[in-house]
């Protein structure tokens, strides 16, 4: 699936809530990676989900960024290198080589201002990582080219090293929060709003 392949790497008390249980993983398997693997999957309905996908994105990165920056030590802000785990630049690629134009972006969120915010967004979108290299193969077999790829192929063979290293900081700095329980519930919290954010309303039609 999308998110739990890496889970135990994360401190307990991030995923233990019922606001991440099951059901939100399986809004987003049902609603975004179950579309991506029917066998009948156009290059347009393809192409309307990444649009559908970069308008989200976009702006829940340029948040990180600006949260991220200003809460970490310089160590742990090269160690993580968000730059190099944005996706909003592949979903760009993607889009081009669809001859797909993109969407406007959704309003920024309002509700990620803090650096526990921050991780709880950031865990959803690194953990979809996992489930990407599955996608990747399966739109593979059905035909669909490597300059399409970008986005769900991202990281590649890192894909593990990167997991492990973004849950190697977020477990850091959960243990060095002065509340480690109320980062814990801020960030399952921004978790939660970043699920529902991405679960789609319904399979990805293809537009003109």
């Amino acid at each position: 699936l999308l998110l739990y392949a890496g889970m135990l790497q994360i401190p307990g008390e991030l995923y233990e809530s019922a606001a991440l249980d099951g059901a939100g993983e399986a809004r987003m398997f049902f609603s975004i990676t179950l579309p991506l693997l029917r066998p009948e999957l156009t290059h347009g309905q393809y192409a309307a989900l990444l649009a559908w996908q970069r308008a989200r994105q976009a702006p829940l990165e340029a948040a990180l960024g600006r949260v991220l920056r200003a809460a970490l030590p310089p160590a742990d802000w090269g160690a993580l290198d968000l730059t190099g785990r944005l996706k909003t630049p592949l979903l760009d690629l993607d889009l081009r080589a669809l001859e797909h134009a993109p969407l406007p972006n959704v309003l920024p969120p309002t509700w990620l201002t803090g650096e526990a915010d921050a991780w709880g967004c950031a865990y959803v979108l690194e953990g979809a990582t996992l489930g990407g290299q599955v996608v990747t193969r399966h739109l593979r077999r059905t035909g669909f080219p490597d300059n399409t790829l970008h986005f769900y192929r991202s990281y590649g063979e890192q894909v593990g090293p990167r997991w492990r290293t973004f849950g190697a900081l977020l477990g850091a700095r959960h243990a060095a929060a002065p509340d480690p329980a109320t980062f814990a519930a801020q960030a399952v919290r921004a978790a939660t709003l970043t699920f529902e954010l991405f679960t789609h309303p319904g399979a990805p039609t293809e537009t003109p």
